[in-house]
């Protein structure tokens, strides 16, 4: 082989290791690329309703803590059905929303890929406290409580059957079953039992507890949504009182 040859074969050899090396690392670059968008589509997918789903139930809580503070609220004259209405349903169904996404997020994406684990951590953490929170306080005397379990078949019946992906009932269709459904109704009667008493009753603490429940959804919120791509709006926590 004469040194042309020699060195026709060793560029060929050279360019063709070049071209493989190349080849893997743009093949490493797409795959990475996918991974990342797959990741972006989850976080969009869940983490848009979970926030849409906190600040309206954080909304109604804060309407309920202007009421029960004696400040005053947009609402028909107290006492009408239609407002008694509103205040049950309406509150029920943001509750229940609520613990629809979760229950889906838990179920088909297991949780939020937000990048890196101590992020997903810090998501699994903020999502905890908010779970508890809505849950209430413990004991007898406590002005709301709503157990794991209630809390998790609300969530199981909220999901709206054969749909992919996965969502939760809108209003309307909450409202259709929970009239006509009497096994999808059963599973709500702790909630109603429990708001009912805490309408009526007004009892101590209830403002303390409703304020907390409220600015652990305004975390969770602000954690998933920080710059405010999702909900454009105020989130200003409250002061938790000592009463």
């Amino acid at each position: 082989m004469n040194n042309v040859s020699l060195i026709s074969a060793i560029v060929s050899l050279a360019g063709a290791v070049t071209t493989a090396v190349l080849g893997g690392v743009f093949e490493w670059r797409r795959r990475r690329a996918d991974r990342e968008q797959t990741r972006r589509d989850l976080v969009s997918r869940f983490g848009e309703p979970l926030v849409q789903a906190s600040v309206l139930l954080a909304w109604r809580l804060r309407n309920a803590i202007d009421l029960f503070s004696g400040k005053p609220v947009k609402q028909t004259p107290l006492g009408a059905d239609r407002q008694d209405d509103y205040n049950l349903y309406e509150t029920l169904y943001r509750l229940a929303a609520f613990l629809g996404w979760v229950e889906i997020l838990y179920r088909d994406a297991h949780f939020l890929d937000l990048g890196n684990r101590r992020r997903n951590r810090r998501f699994l953490h903020r999502l905890a406290a908010a779970d508890s929170a809505i849950a209430g306080g413990s004991g007898p005397d406590a002005p709301f409580v709503l157990l794991s379990g209630e809390r998790r078949a609300i969530g199981e019946v909220m999901v709206a059957p054969d749909t992919d992906p996965a969502r939760c009932l809108g209003y309307v269709e909450f409202r259709r079953r929970y009239e006509s459904d009497e096994e999808f109704r059963r599973w709500f009667v702790p909630a109603v039992d429990q708001l009912r008493i805490l309408v009526e009753t007004k009892p101590a603490g209830a403002v303390r507890q409703l304020t907390h429940a409220h600015n652990t959804l305004i975390e969770l919120v602000d954690f998933l949504d920080p710059r405010k791509a999702w909900i454009n709006t105020p989130r200003d926590k409250l002061e938790l009182t000592k009463g």
